[in-house]
């Protein structure tokens, strides 16, 4: 029997844009609420200035662009879209406001993010030939607004839409609807969903291959090459190479026998020596933004891995007066965190027995820390996880050793230890630096998209310094090549403001 909804729904989205281009993304979207089956009816009502919809379920909605109450507590030229479904079904709730979100971006919120980006959006200026005219690209990188930075860069490139393929890898971003609205409805690119990535790379492989294409792999996390020799190996041989920027990532195609380059911007020195405290920043901001009550001063953290991004959050947390101790089953970090002044100890479980962290941060990019190791955290502790999906901590393994569990809604998820304490595992698991946020400002990650960019263009362009496998050399002689890193110094070093051309 279908589920009525209790109380009317309301979902708000901020746009910020003058008021044509308002009332114009006002309109499309009503447009598009005409094709939900669910909608019975849809007109536009004066005397409210909304659009209302009546749909097949004897339930209502309701479509309306308005202004902030309070102008001065959002951005200038925001212009608000409420959205209000109530009386009918959640099936159909859910339908409607789904539709809703997806909204693209303004013109004016495009070229906002442009501005930030000006290594990234001048990218065509390098290479004006288009070399990747002849390429198809898929695409697993998060869904952000600096993301469409760089779709539009490599489309100015060359890249056909036709022949790019987005997965959306479903994290819980800020702004995950409207980038793949703007995506689908601004540029015609397809965007499967992680869940469907096998068809979403059958497809792709049919319509790039159809046009006689070979294409590039721009993944973050390792997302695509592993299913692809899995899953389609006679088919391993379409993908000129592979642009990786993630540790994890690159954690999972060792020990694969890569046929193609892989060009790892994730080992490269631009993205270790300038974007890993970033990261760690960011991690650590947002896991504090989520318990704004909270006191963490004089408690003690434990921070599980002291690779590049790890190393920086015990910094960070150090910063922030925490009493930070460090594990990693690599015995060399581990004398590196000694030295650096940081508690160390083996076996991981004597470090938590004697430490008792209230707050852990994984930072491993893999499996680290699981029921065994739970039980002996303080009560109330949290787990905070940096690394890609949810794979830093072992929650099966937490889930069937607890007597209770509880959704926490945007906080994450609760378990009461059979036997050992109540814990929260913050973001349910998921990397604490992108959930519901932007992780990195939009200037710090610029170099590392245009690194990025850097390595389609030179396994496009058959560079002949990228040979089947790992390639962390020549990567990193390909991007001081570019000069792009020459640039980011003239943007943000002692001259800081003079222009980047």
């Amino acid at each position: 029997m279908p589920v009525p909804v209790k109380l009317p729904q309301v979902h708000a989205v901020d746009v910020v844009a003058n008021h044509d281009e308002a009332r114009q993304l006002a309109s499309e979207l009503a447009t598009r609420l005409t094709a939900v089956p669910e909608v019975r009816s849809l007109r536009w009502d004066d005397a409210s200035g909304s659009w209302v919809c009546a749909f097949t379920d004897g339930g209502s909605g309701r479509l309306t662009l308005a202004a902030p109450a309070d102008p001065a507590s959002a951005p200038e030229h925001t212009h608000r879209l409420v959205a209000t479904f109530e009386q009918g079904t959640a099936k159909t709730a859910d339908a409607f406001l789904t539709a809703i979100r997806q909204l693209p971006f303004s013109a004016t919120e495009i070229a906002a993010t442009v501005s930030e980006l000006p290594l990234t959006s001048r990218l065509a200026d390098r290479w004006p030939d288009k070399p990747l005219a002849g390429v198809g690209i898929l695409l697993t990188i998060h869904h952000m607004r600096d993301f469409l930075v760089l779709v539009d860069s490599l489309l100015a490139l060359g890249v056909d839409p036709a022949h790019m393929t987005v997965i959306d890898k479903e994290y819980p971003y800020a702004h995950t609807h409207r980038v793949d609205a703007h995506l689908v409805r601004r540029h015609g690119i397809a965007v499967w969903r992680y869940r469907d990535l096998s068809q979403g790379i059958a497809d792709h492989l049919e319509r790039v291959s159809a046009a006689a294409k070979r294409s590039v792999v721009m993944d973050d996390g390792g997302y695509v090459m592993p299913l692809v020799l899995r899953d389609f190996p006679d088919e391993a041989g379409h993908f000129i190479g592979l642009v990786e920027q993630t540790t994890s990532g690159i954690r999972k195609v060792e020990g694969l026998r890569l046929p193609q380059p892989l060009f790892s911007v994730a080992e490269s020195d631009l993205k270790g020596m300038i974007e890993s405290y970033g990261i760690a920043d960011a991690a650590v901001r947002n896991a504090l933004r989520l318990l704004p009550d909270e006191k963490f001063e004089g408690q003690a953290a434990l921070v599980l891995g002291f690779g590049r991004i790890g190393r920086e959050v015990a910094r960070v947390l150090t910063g922030r007066r925490m009493r930070v101790a460090v594990f990693d089953s690599d015995i060399t970090r581990l004398v590196a965190a000694h030295e650096e002044g940081f508690l160390t100890g083996r076996p991981l479980d004597d470090l938590v027995r004697g430490h008792r962290p209230r707050l852990v941060i994984g930072c491993t990019g893999g499996r680290s820390f699981g029921l065994q190791q739970a039980r002996l955290l303080p009560e109330g502790a949290f787990l905070v996880s940096t690394t890609s999906r949810n794979f830093e901590f072992d929650l099966d393994e937490l889930h069937a050793g607890s007597t209770a569990r509880t959704n926490r809604g945007l906080l994450g998820t609760g378990y009461q230890l059979d036997g050992g304490p109540r814990i929260l595992v913050l973001g349910h698991g998921m990397p604490i630096n992108f959930h519901y946020a932007e992780s990195l400002s939009n200037r710090y990650v610029d170099l590392v998209l245009a690194g990025l960019a850097v390595g389609a263009v030179a396994l496009a362009g058959g560079d002949e310094r990228l040979r089947p496998g790992h390639n962390v050399a020549a990567t990193n002689t390909i991007l001081a090549e570019s000069n792009i890193v020459d640039d980011y110094y003239r943007l943000y070093g002692p001259a800081a403001g003079s222009s980047c051309e």
